[in-house]
């Protein structure tokens, strides 16, 4: 549920952000708006400090100032100054029509509303009554009137109402988060049982619906795929052990004929290199197929492993002597110090030896001439866990180009793939027991494998009795 908990708490997060982030940029904006006008009507229009220099000079009403009218009455198009009779005393670009006597009723309509279409403005000073003009159409002028204690009510409860409301906003995006991520825990809990190979079958409902429909549809045809394979994978098992039942009979018949033409005194010798050579390819043949039953049970976990504890240095001059009785004429070098040749595998020690002898056994086919073939075991401590390097390598032809792509994974899909069952097996052989392998050509020349086997246990020196 983290991914979850984290989804929603991120979820609420961006939309108390966006809400906040919405209120500051309209507050912002209004304030600037009040700010950029207000401040030009007070620079245009204060009229409070044009009727402060209101004066008499002379017997004559006039403006107090060394400053241009132009300049002094910016923002506003004409002026006058009336006195108590509504007779006009002073006068600024003041249209015809306008210039007149005005009634006391005049005087109250037009500093409420407009005069002829004028926005006007008016002050009372010591000298009369100050009237200004501005621009048709400039501003608006309402009268506006309000109870004190709707206005009360309004100032007191403002701040409840938009605390409310915002929560309000809050409890909704959390529980359409909540709705979400309850849905998207579905699909989440989907792909785990979907990776981990489970059939799923989602409710297909609410705003993850259309995913739901399309895991559904994946699963569906991920398990129509998985059927298909299953038959296929059963009828090439079931196909490799009755291949391997039936060839066995026939091969042990040539065999036995085989060897007992090899031993006929009164046979040619020809002959008997020949029944030698059938021999010899008999018991590769059978080993082919005993390859081929292995690797297909290793590839689908049928063949136990029967692990035990062994000393690698016993194990790996058992499978080099093996070698050399089988191949007459052949050495391998063997080279391992004490803690190599002390260390302790829990491994299936037939396996292993048969994947050593696959090793041996490809470096004298493939050099049928001789060459030098050498085992080598290292331990490497410093790895975590601690592990067992063995190297089997050779001066001979190396590994062909194809081969060694193939093995190192570097093959480009489709391509044909080389017959190389023996170093495949090797392969699931030391997978199985939780190492590695890896195919390299030798320096200078020759074929180089490397087997890493993670070791029994730290601070296990001492093995169980060895069998035989």
């Amino acid at each position: 549920m983290k991914p979850l908990v984290r989804m929603l708490r991120r979820y609420v997060v961006t939309a108390v952000a966006g809400v906040l982030l919405f209120l500051v940029v309209n507050l912002a904006l209004f304030l600037g708006v009040v700010f950029y006008y207000g401040r030009q009507m007070v620079q245009q229009r204060q009229i409070s400090q044009i009727a402060r220099l209101v004066t008499e000079k002379d017997g004559t009403v006039t403006l107090d100032t060394d400053q241009p009218l132009d300049q002094l009455l910016d923002g506003w198009v004409w002026g006058m100054v009336l006195d108590d009779g509504g007779h006009v005393i002073w006068r600024y670009r003041l249209p015809a029509e306008l210039d007149r006597t005005y009634t006391v009723p005049e005087a109250v309509s037009f500093s409420r509303w407009y005069l002829e279409d004028f926005p006007v403005m008016s002050y009372r000073t010591d000298w009369g009554l100050l009237v200004l003009g501005m621009p048709p159409n400039s501003i608006s002028r309402y009268n506006f009137y309000i109870d004190n204690q709707l206005f009360s009510t309004l100032i007191h409860w403002t701040g409840p109402v938009l605390a409310l409301e915002l929560l309000a906003v809050l409890l909704a995006c959390l529980a359409a988060g909540w709705r979400t991520g309850r849905a998207m825990g579905e699909l989440e809990r989907g792909i785990e049982a979907l990776a981990a190979g489970q059939t799923v079958q989602l409710a297909e409902r609410g705003v993850t619906a259309d995913l739901a429909r399309k895991l559904n549809a994946a699963s569906s045809h991920l398990n129509r795929q998985n059927r298909i394979i299953a038959r296929r994978d059963t009828a090439r098992t079931n196909w490799i052990a009755g291949v391997s039942h039936d060839i066995r009979t026939p091969l042990a018949l040539i065999m036995g004929y085989a060897e007992q033409m090899e031993a006929k005194a009164d046979l040619p010798p020809e002959d008997r290199r020949r029944a030698s050579a059938i021999r010899t390819q008999s018991l590769r043949i059978k080993a082919l197929i005993e390859d081929l039953n292995l690797t297909s049970k290793l590839q689908y976990n049928a063949q136990p492993l029967r692990l035990t504890r062994c000393r690698a240095g016993t194990l790996l001059r058992r499978a080099v002597s093996d070698f050399c009785n089988d191949n007459e004429g052949r050495e391998v070098a063997l080279e391992m110090d004490r803690a190599a040749d002390q260390a302790v595998l829990e491994a299936d020690e037939a396996m292993l030896r048969r994947a050593f002898a696959n090793l041996l056994g490809n470096s004298a086919r493939h050099n049928p001439q001789g060459c030098a073939i050498r085992v080598q075991a290292l331990l490497q401590p410093q790895e975590q866990p601690p592990r067992l390097c063995i190297i089997f390598s050779d001066e001979g032809t190396g590994f062909p180009p194809t081969v060694l792509a193939v093995l190192q994974g570097r093959a480009e899909p489709g391509s044909q793939q080389p017959h190389i069952l023996g170093l495949h097996l090797v392969q699931q052989i030391v997978a199985a027991h939780g190492g590695r392998t890896v195919f390299a050509q030798n320096q200078p020349k020759g074929a180089r494998v490397t087997l890493c086997l993670p070791l029994a246990g730290q601070g296990q020196d001492t093995p169980e009795p060895e069998k035989g």
